[in-house]
């Protein structure tokens, strides 16, 4: 059984190196806290050492670049903590949807798709691809080469500051870019086994009531992608702060650029599921026919009874009411039944953990006092 105990997460090289030096547990989730403190002490202290070093050599402090911040400080933990979300969500989903069971009779089938996502998850040349152009485009963006900068400020170009622009160009900003990479990878993956799950005979039940069939599980992995979400959210945020901060830009010209990250976050987190949209339709399409007949012979008996025969004789209290009323409940289900395996509490989900991360960017368009003022005019019951 290919699918026991299956992990998006749970194999490759960056995995096994971590459950070789003690950064897993025996059921395969990562110690997130101690892979944190480690890659973020690696990337980011000896940042820290060389700015300092630079300042006291300079006589001078040099301005923060946000962006080298929020990759480091809360990019990197927050693809980390992805993992452990995924891991458990998607072992989560497969086991359920063996359990229950979606395909029945289908098993060889089935074995067979997981197998194969077993196999793109521990290949290792694609992680070795992966990191190579981590480093690579590492160079391109901290070495300036085809005109992208480094930083707002420039400070980088300071003869004080070559000592943490090659420790960010050879391991901060590599270490970041290939854990999204990776994490990126990991989804294509998981998209992947989706469509090919979607070419099954699935049995989804059109009057479940999480209005998709009962298949609204298939969504929880994209819950855990709001990890990822998040963490490229963070990225750009910081890119944006430095933009506003050392470069001019003002906050009201990032609207469309973060509506168009946002709605882009929500389409590779939820676009995957639509692959079911087929076989959504045709549940639906089939229950309300077939519940639909059902309520057509028990209307017309209820009718025959109750109505035309003028039956009132133990009217109060009668079974047949309630489930006259059941029956119109199941069929609004069964109406109700979307064309895809989510709702709108997961994309608002995602749309939060796209935002959340811009906010901090978005206050700085409001002067410290007016902040100050409207916060204190709130607390003292002024109205807007």
């Amino acid at each position: 059984m290919a699918w026991s105990g299956f992990s998006l997460v749970d194999g490759g090289p960056l995995v096994r190196l971590m459950r070789r030096i003690g950064w897993t547990r025996p059921d395969g989730h990562i110690d997130h806290l101690h892979a944190c403190l480690i890659l973020v002490a690696v990337a980011w202290v000896p940042l820290l050492a060389t700015t300092a070093a630079a300042r006291l050599m300079a006589g001078r402090w040099f301005a923060v670049d946000w962006s080298v911040q929020a990759r480091i400080l809360i990019a990197i933990p927050l693809l980390l903590r992805a993992d452990v979300s995924l891991h458990a969500r998607t072992r989560s989903v497969v086991d359920r949807f063996v359990s229950d069971p979606w395909a029945a009779g289908q098993t060889e089938r089935f074995d067979w798709i997981v197998g194969r996502a077993i196999q793109h998850r521990d290949a290792v040349m694609p992680e070795v691809v992966l990191l190579g152009l981590a480093v690579v485009a590492s160079q391109f963006v901290v070495w300036n080469f085809g005109g992208m900068p480094f930083m707002a400020g420039r400070v980088a170009l300071d003869r004080q500051m070559i000592a943490a622009r090659w420790w960010y160009a050879l391991v901060a900003l590599p270490m970041f870019q290939f854990l999204v990479y990776r994490a990126l990878w990991r989804w294509a993956i998981w998209t992947q086994m989706l469509w090919r799950l979607s070419r099954l005979r699935l049995q989804p039940i059109a009057i479940h009531p999480d209005l998709a069939g009962g298949l609204e599980f298939l969504s929880w992995p994209s819950l855990g992608f709001c990890y990822v979400i998040a963490a490229l959210s963070a990225a750009q945020a910081g890119v944006w702060a430095d933009q506003v901060l050392h470069a001019g830009v003002k906050v009201t010209d990032l609207k469309t650029p973060a509506f168009v990250f946002i709605a882009a976050a929500v389409v590779v987190a939820l676009g995957p599921l639509v692959c079911l949209t087929g076989q959504l339709w045709r549940c639906k399409f089939e229950g309300r026919e077939q519940y639909g007949r059902l309520a057509v012979d028990y209307s017309r008996l209820f009718h025959a009874r109750w109505i035309e025969n003028h039956d009132r004789e133990g009217l109060l209290g009668a079974a047949d009411i309630q489930s006259l009323a059941d029956l119109a409940n199941g069929y609004n289900v069964v109406d109700k039944t979307r064309f895809v395996p989510f709702g709108p509490r997961v994309m608002i989900a995602i749309a939060a953990a796209a935002l959340a991360p811009m906010l901090p960017v978005a206050l700085m368009g409001i002067p410290l006092s007016e902040l100050l003022l409207k916060l204190g005019g709130t607390m003292l019951g002024k109205p807007g």
